[in-house]
């Protein structure tokens, strides 16, 4: 076949494949996907440009074609142990976890020592809950390979979702010996250190992790909420962005573990107010996420809209299918371009990653329809001492004062509905205590009469 530089030079196949994986891996990825179909134009079933094309397809969002290229590719060539490596990995993204597994272990019956291949059906295993598989697949990961970073760091997640925060205190402190700018490490550790009351010692890692990272948004806000020390009034967008990216592929399932009622209590709420689900109201699921409002709120909506900082999160809540429109924006600032607009606004577990909430809460206000309800759930400072507005926590969320959302809401000119104390979730086995707020934007503008005092 003939080359695409502009040396029009003829090569071998074998080196037009060379020259699209160079190219694939420099990121020049139009050039890569042009070369790879042309040599599936002069050999269909040439195993390694199908397999890279499909992998190259899954990396650029194509992930059904990926399949289909890489399962041709292991037709042509069925002991390519890379291909039904990769073929698992396509398939754990897609959500299709059971196909996944097959695709691994059909790699480890060609290869049964493959770290990489061990360690992907382990992660298969412990998202389905299998977690004594799982730590099987990885111990026999670590017996291949004791460096393996990545095994580490998922042991320590297999021993934090078992809630055994010792042993991954040290799954966590071996991964970042062998990989010392792994931040996810950081990160869990610095939670398992947290959970076991060695707060000092957390710290301790997070200033470790902004020593190679110094910019890195979770780092200064979880050193900020274990320090008390340069508290931000909110938590950072990237903060939320590059949190909640990592963490929609196991958001639900974690929550059904911590038995998250938000949602729940915020929909019991409503329809308390809203006894009529008729369809015809506009309505806002402000901070979205993966959408578990949705199908609670969509009964009353003419219009839904879901909004959220994470766009994988918002993937997730476009598979609920029940929303109108999902905007990836802040919070604040989109609410703030709606005036007038809604005449719902529910919020669940969003607040909590603000602090002061004079800003949000105006801009709720002025998108409301006059007589239109705002509901949201918010931690609570269960002791508040005099002077308490909020408070960051070592785990990154705030919790508020009552008494400052009662006086904050009545400035905003809301008009005060009910304060519910309920349980939101429980986090370690302990709950999770917390207000559902309903306010209502009154119909009409208040007007104060000022008298003289003088005896006119």
């Amino acid at each position: 076949m003939e080359s695409t530089d502009k040396t029009d030079k003829k090569i071998s196949l074998d080196d037009a494949v060379k020259l699209a994986v160079k190219l694939h891996r420099e990121g020049q990825v139009d050039d890569a996907r042009t070369l790879y179909r042309r040599i599936l134009e002069a050999a269909p079933a040439q195993p390694d440009a199908l397999h890279y094309l499909g992998v190259l397809q899954h990396q650029t969002g194509r992930g059904e074609e990926a399949v289909k290229l890489i399962r041709d590719a292991i037709k042509s060539n069925p002991a390519y142990r890379e291909a039904h490596n990769n073929l698992g990995n396509v398939l754990k993204e897609l959500g299709r976890l059971d196909e996944a597994k097959v695709a691994y272990r059909a790699c480890l019956a060609l290869d049964p020592k493959n770290a990489d291949a061990l360690n992907n059906l382990g992660t298969v295993l412990r998202e389905q809950a299998h977690y004594q598989e799982a730590m099987s697949c990885y111990r026999q990961a670590i017996d291949v390979s004791p460096e393996h970073a990545d095994v580490w760091h998922n042991i320590g997640s297999i021993l934090v979702e078992l809630e055994r925060y010792e042993e991954a205190i040290d799954a966590y402190r071996k991964s970042i010996s062998f990989h010392a700018s792994n931040s996810a490490s950081y990160r869990w550790l610095g939670y398992s250190l947290y959970r076991k009351g060695r707060l000092q010692e957390a710290v301790d890692v997070f200033r470790e992790w902004l020593l190679f990272d110094p910019d890195n948004p979770v780092a200064r806000h979880l050193l900020a909420a274990s320090t008390g020390e340069n508290i931000p009034e909110r938590a950072s967008d990237a903060f939320v962005e590059e949190t909640f990216d990592k963490f929609a592929g196991s958001f639900d399932k974690i929550l059904k573990k911590l038995e998250y009622r938000a949602p729940e209590l915020l929909a019991e709420a409503v329809a308390a107010l809203i006894p009529q689900q008729n369809g015809e109201l506009m309505v806002l699921d402000a901070g979205c996420g993966t959408g578990w409002c949705g199908p609670l709120l969509r009964p009353y909506a003419r219009h839904l809209v879901g909004v959220d900082l994470s766009r994988a999160m918002l993937e997730k809540a476009k598979g609920c299918g029940v929303y109108d429109e999902l905007i990836e924006e802040e919070l604040t600032g989109y609410i703030q371009t709606r005036k007038g607009v809604f005449n719902l606004i529910v919020s669940a577990d969003t607040l909590c990653y603000f602090g002061a909430l004079e800003e949000v809460t105006q801009a709720s206000f002025e998108a409301l329809k006059p007589g239109g309800l705002l509901l949201f759930s918010i931690e609570k400072i269960v002791d508040p001492q005099p002077g308490n507005t909020f408070i960051l926590r070592p785990h990154g969320r705030y919790s508020h004062a009552e008494n400052y959302l009662r006086d904050l809401l009545s400035t905003c000119g809301f008009d005060l509905l009910s304060i519910e104390n309920q349980v939101l979730r429980k986090e370690a086995g302990r709950p999770v205590e917390g207000l559902i707020v309903s306010v209502r934007r009154p119909l009409q503008v208040r007007v104060e009469f000022l008298y003289p005092d003088s005896d006119q």
